[in-house]
């Protein structure tokens, strides 16, 4: 990973060395005295070959969060599962008695707020900057999920049974990843092609959910005499908090 160096003198600082493969962008203060400083951020577009302004900052380290940042939904969802933890792809905006709100939203939320403009995330940093976990409303929530990750719950099985049922859920986890990010592209892109790779991720996700389900009620039968067992809304979490994580080891977030 690239790491932050000090320019030429105390007000900028680069991602990695220009020039090279890692050189990400670089921030650099405005000298506004008397008024507070403003750290503006500005990141390097390896596709266009330029260097584009991505935001503003009242510190250097708010200002570095910028550059190659990764956005989250800021969508509340409940007590229980907190905000959206999947990447953030689309800015829906509006103006309101002069002031501009905005929400970034993943492909799954992308419709929220439908009478605002959307722009695509990359376009709205353009034209009017964004920091990564600004404050929101409520602050950003995650609970914490004191589970072990499915792949040490399958080597800790006691029975056969519940080994069968942890391999389940970890097949529904590869698909879930796959349906947010094709949900993302469409929300950035929205071409047939991309509808259609959507709507088909969605096909392979319900399937392999339906035969985990299926697992885990065979698993609740046969080792603890319960019928009829569902999904626990823990488990369900356990899933999605493992499907975000492979988009981030994939960068198919972004």
């Amino acid at each position: 990973m690239p790491e932050w160096q000090q320019g030429g003198y105390d007000g900028v600082f680069y991602l990695g060395k220009e020039g090279t493969e890692e050189y990400g962008g670089y921030v650099v203060k405005v000298d506004s005295a008397p008024n507070p400083e403003q750290w503006f951020a500005y990141e390097y577009d390896t596709e266009k070959r330029t260097t584009v302004w991505v935001g503003w900052a009242p510190t250097r380290e708010d200002a570095q969060t910028a550059v190659k940042a990764e956005f989250l939904c800021e969508i509340y969802r409940n007590k229980e599962g907190g905000h959206c933890p999947y990447p953030g792809v689309i800015v829906r905006t509006i103006l309101y008695k002069g002031e501009r709100l905005r929400t970034v939203l993943c492909g799954e939320h992308a419709h929220v707020l439908n009478n605002w403009e959307s722009f695509r995330l990359e376009d709205y940093r353009a034209r009017y900057g964004v920091i990564p976990n600004d404050p929101i409303i409520g602050g950003r929530i995650t609970p914490p999920l004191d589970l072990p990750s499915i792949r040490e719950a399958v080597m800790k099985a006691a029975t056969i049974t519940e080994r069968n049922m942890w391999i389940a859920l970890n097949r529904v986890v590869g698909p879930l990843a796959e349906l947010h990010y094709w949900r993302g592209h469409f929300a950035r892109y929205s071409l047939d092609l991309n509808k259609r790779s959507c709507i088909d991720a969605r096909g392979q996700w319900k399937r392999a959910q339906e035969h985990a389900q299926g697992m885990y009620a065979v698993y609740m039968r046969e080792d603890h005499g319960q019928e009829d067992a569902t999904l626990t809304n823990e488990l369900l979490r356990l899933i999605e908090r493992e499907a975000v994580e492979y988009l981030k080891s994939k960068k198919g977030g972004k």
